[in-house]
């Protein structure tokens, strides 16, 4: 006959599970709030609001976004954060002297191009470092 009592089940959660739930958490608040940040201004004006005061909703989730980045790469180890600042470090070496062309250019033959353009070749070059970081430490 057993007579231990059951024990209850425990659930532990590694450091590493925790990080990853509270980036994704905090990266979708703030991807929601400058969603609607970004939507709310659309329709403003319609109800008689400024847009910039819808806009400023966006602030917030930028906030957030940067902040989750922030915890994210505290999170990890000397390796982890190796990666993760060459990978920056690239995407400003490609991006920096592209968009500094692409400002002078448009003064001589380029046209005048949105910022949007600006932040792809941000994005771009970004997703490149990335690139070029997870192949040299595979």
């Amino acid at each position: 006959m057993n007579t231990d009592a059951p024990t209850p089940r425990t659930t532990t959660t590694s450091p590493g599970a925790k990080t990853t739930r509270t980036f994704a958490l905090l990266f979708t608040l703030g991807g929601v709030l400058y969603g609607l940040g970004l939507a709310a201004a659309g329709f403003a004006p319609s109800i008689g609001i400024p847009a910039w005061w819808a806009a400023l909703i966006v602030l917030p989730g930028i906030g957030l976004m940067a902040w989750a980045n922030v915890l994210m790469y505290r999170s990890g180890d000397e390796f982890e954060r190796a990666k993760v600042a060459e990978a920056i470090l690239l995407a400003f070496a490609i991006s920096t002297p592209l968009i500094l062309a692409v400002g002078v250019l448009q003064f001589y033959v380029l046209p005048e191009l949105n910022w949007i353009f600006a932040f792809s070749i941000l994005m771009v070059s970004w997703i490149l470092g990335t690139i070029v970081s997870a192949i040299r430490y595979r």
